[in-house]
């Protein structure tokens, strides 16, 4: 084995590649790790710097338990971050089930977002080991942690769906782009009334990706075959100043991200389009930017939605629900998707339950909702289902309007925010809303996340989209009303 110079070769204890590393270096290895004694301890590490015979930097022995997926990212990211910076190589001299896990977990740590730094000088970062590394996505996760980290007044609707159709098209996806002055005409009301603050024009994006299967758009719906598509469904509000409901001038800054969901979704579609997976699978995302004026929707102000239905606007910042609810009329019935995801930074009340740990998930179908826990699981990326039912739908009728857009004040909020979309989804169909307002931005900064934007949720819609169809989902008894 040969090394480039600055390099870090990382190597697991006792191994076939350790006893080859051990005899380059004369024993100095074993040497060392004899007088921490390994031998008599689960875990442990140790870093000899500047080896004999070896030109490189440090080799770093380590013994560990990780046993999942999760655990060997973490492993793969924790020693990028340990040595970014200092070395332009690293070399994991490992050869287990997990090396495509290793790779992706070391990749995902170099992230970086400097472009708006004028005196950055980041360097690359080389990641040697045996893997597949044409099946990591990393790239896609990037594709959403740009777009979620961009400011305001770079990434708003127009040139979001700009990026949108260049970062896709060329990976084979069918982008379809919706201007404002055709939402109008299609009858987008809600998502409008979202925008109609701001002077930038709102957007509505579809991604289709067909896969080998087309949607038969020339068939009737009960006559389709089973892969009908999966529907992913994103909030893309590109800056929530909250509205005429404004929001306190603390950490409102923060408030670029409230696209996350969207970022999630565009970022999926590009995992799915880049691994070419076999699934039919339509990305949906509306894009407005929630600004206060003497044009803006006013609380206690009702909107017809594209469903027919209409809103009584009774707080302007719980805008990114009135959003969601067009577009997901509009897939169901432009598309009708037998499962459908829709993804949010949607409420303060999820941070409180679940803090920063987890998203919340809400769904119609136990099954649906396993699914998805089992795809978040393989991710490493945390949901707890969250409880849903006709007591707090009811909170949101309203007394002028078919319903209101917000329940019973702070109480629940984070359901009775679910419960409004559930108004807008067909009953007999499958539907997961992912409240991911606790996860989509990192303050602390984890092995594989630096600090900033998270990315969370493509690599669980990715799994998601990747598993095997099942025929059907049973929609729970309790759910249909």
């Amino acid at each position: 084995m040969t090394f480039e110079l600055n390099s870090a070769v990382v190597v697991l204890y006792d191994t076939k590649e350790f006893k080859s590393l051990d005899k380059k270096t004369s024993g100095q290895l074993s040497s060392v790790c004899d007088y921490k004694e390994f031998k008599d301890k689960d875990t442990a590490e140790v870093v000899v710097s500047f080896p004999s015979k070896l030109n490189v930097d440090a080799i770093v022995v380590v013994k560990t338990n990780a046993e999942t997926e999760q655990d060997w990212r973490d492993f793969g990211g924790s020693w990028v971050k340990k040595y970014s910076g200092s070395v332009r190589n690293i070399y994991f001299e490992i050869n287990n089930d997990f090396n495509d896990s290793i790779y992706e977990g070391a990749m995902l740590a170099t992230y970086k977002f400097s472009k708006y730094k004028s005196d950055s000088k980041d360097e690359e970062l080389n990641i040697h080991i045996d893997c597949d590394k044409d099946s990591s996505i990393h790239n896609s996760v990037f594709v959403a942690r740009d777009l979620i980290t961009e400011p305001g007044n770079v990434l708003y609707p127009a040139t979001y769906a700009q990026r949108i159709d260049e970062l896709l098209t060329p990976l084979g996806v069918n982008v379809r782009i919706f201007h404002q002055s055709q939402l109008e005409t299609m009858g987008f009301d809600l998502l409008l009334s979202v925008g109609q603050g701001s002077v930038k024009d709102s957007y509505v994006v579809v991604m289709e990706w067909e896969g080998p299967i087309p949607f038969h758009k020339n068939l009737d719906w009960k006559d389709q075959p089973v892969t009908r598509p999966l529907a992913l469904v994103g909030k893309g509000v590109t800056f929530d100043t909250g509205g005429i409901s404004i929001k306190p001038s603390a950490g409102m800054g923060d408030m670029k991200y409230d696209m996350g969901g969207s970022g999630a979704v565009v970022g999926a579609m590009h995992a799915i389009a880049s691994q070419r997976l076999d699934r039919h699978v339509v990305g949906i995302v509306g894009l407005v930017e929630n600004m206060p004026d003497g044009n803006s929707i006013k609380p206690g102000d009702v909107v017809t939605s594209l469903s027919g239905k209409t809103v009584e606007n009774l707080n302007t910042d719980a805008e990114g629900r009135l959003v969601l609810a067009d577009i997901l009329h509009f897939v169901q019935q432009e598309y009708n998707p037998d499962r459908i995801i829709d993804l949010a930074t949607l409420t303060g009340a999820i941070v409180i339950s679940l803090g920063e740990e987890a998203a919340g998930l809400f769904t119609n179908s136990a099954e649906w909702g396993q699914e998805i826990l089992d795809a978040g699981s393989n991710s490493g990326e945390g949901f707890w289902r969250m409880p849903m039912g006709k007591n707090w739908n009811k909170m949101l009728d309203s007394d002028i309007a078919d319903v209101k857009n917000i329940g019973g004040g702070r109480n629940g909020g984070s359901t009775t925010a679910a419960e409004f979309l559930y108004r807008f989804v067909d009953s007999d169909r499958a539907w997961a809303h992912l409240d991911i307002a606790g996860v989509c931005w990192d303050n602390s900064g984890k092995p594989t996340v630096p600090k900033g934007a998270v990315g969370f949720g493509v690599r669980t819609l990715f799994n998601v989209a990747a598993a095997e169809v099942k025929e059907h989902l049973e929609i729970d008894e309790d759910m249909k009303y």
